[in-house]
């Protein structure tokens, strides 16, 4: 189960929306009896997988380490930490009574390393050293359209959740702790999104800050070819976006993908020129009857854009309890831009070939 979006990062069109598992609406039209239908509506409601729901866009789900870039830029913009700053992650951070965990044991990690291997233990310390607060990182989401519907306009679509400090207090009987921030640090605790949501929030990363409305129809034609109506796109915001911190995260996601020790690394296509970023998002632990682990394990997420020089297209690959992004998630993300390029590709051949006949 899951969903994966494709966007272009130049104008907000969606090039593709998949969710699975899927049905066939036909069975729910009406033409083969109300048998049929009764049938097909028992099915659905009776698949643990959920296949009514659209993932793409009614589903909500922690982002996990995907939203980390985001928790980076609200670091940087407050003027909280300075790239080259590091910090050495032991695998673990002892905060009061509780122990938060990283994958491994990065050592000295700096700005870079953190977002490319993934490092946790850096995400905490931007919270527990350099100060940063659950409203920076809040305030930072909300610019990039988390925690508000992309005005897609179809479907019952997700807000998704950014919470603040007040939010979470008012829902904690009044407490606040230090914890919820390191956990929103991480995409975690109570921050959701919709697999739409963040591939339009990673083309405002890749374009230099324009978060798009996404779109779904780019013109009517006539059955010759000819436009009846053409829609432009639609600029949701201008996001204020430093090109120097751009840069830094934009170089941080290329090494996610290109570096020795980067999270997708391994999932690498030869030809196929991604940036991004893995996740592995953890789930509120609930076993099942008869020992099934399933609805334990973290969703798998990949999240990215290329070419990495020219920003065309981005990316973004939920599996739903799919376990590790970097080894699941990933490997589906760099299919999807593979068969982008040679689709491109095809549509330039096609083109030129046009152009040379007489």
């Amino acid at each position: 189960a899951g969903g994966a979006a494709l966007v272009d990062v130049r104008t907000g069109r969606i090039l593709g929306l998949v969710s699975k598992p899927s049905y066939d609406p036909n069975q729910l039209s009406g033409g083969y009896g109300k048998g049929q239908i009764r049938d097909a509506f028992n099915k659905m409601a009776g698949d643990i997988l959920k296949p009514a729901l659209d993932k793409t866009v009614s589903g909500a789900y922690p982002p996990g380490s995907t939203f980390k870039p985001f928790t980076a830029l609200a670091a940087l913009e407050m003027g909280l930490v300075d790239r080259r700053a590091s910090v050495n992650c032991r695998g673990f951070i002892r905060v009061g009574r509780r122990i938060f965990r990283c994958t491994q044991s990065h050592g000295a990690t700096d700005l870079h390393k953190a977002i490319a291997e993934s490092c946790n233990i850096y995400f905490y310390r931007l919270v527990t050293d350099y100060g940063l607060t659950m409203d920076m990182i809040a305030e930072m989401g909300l610019r990039y359209g988390f925690g508000k519907r992309t005005g897609l306009g179809i479907n019952a679509e997700s807000s998704g959740r950014m919470p603040t400090r007040a939010w979470m207090t008012l829902r904690n009987k009044g407490q606040f702790r230090l914890g919820f921030t390191l956990n929103a640090a991480l995409g975690q605790g109570a921050t959701t999104v919709n697999v739409l949501q963040l591939a339009l929030a990673y083309a405002a990363l890749a374009n230099g800050g324009t978060l798009y409305q996404p779109q779904l129809v780019r013109a009517i034609e006539t059955a010759g070819g000819a436009v009846v109506q053409e829609f432009s796109p639609r600029v949701r915001r201008r996001i204020k976006l430093d090109g120097h911190h751009r840069r830094l995260i934009h170089r941080a996601l290329y090494g996610g993908a290109n570096e020795v020790g980067g999270t997708s690394y391994k999932a690498r296509i030869a030809g196929v020129d991604i940036v991004g970023k893995t996740g592995s998002a953890q789930v509120s632990h609930r076993f099942r009857a008869g020992g099934d682990l399933y609805f334990n394990r973290d969703h798998a997420w990949f999240a990215g854009y290329g070419p990495s020089a020219t920003p065309e297209v981005a990316v973004v690959v939920l599996i739903e309890h799919g376990g590790a992004g970097g080894k699941h998630a990933a490997p589906v993300a760099f299919e999807i831009i593979e068969a982008w390029q040679k689709l491109k590709e095809k549509d330039e051949k096609e083109a030129e070939d046009r152009r040379r006949e007489p």
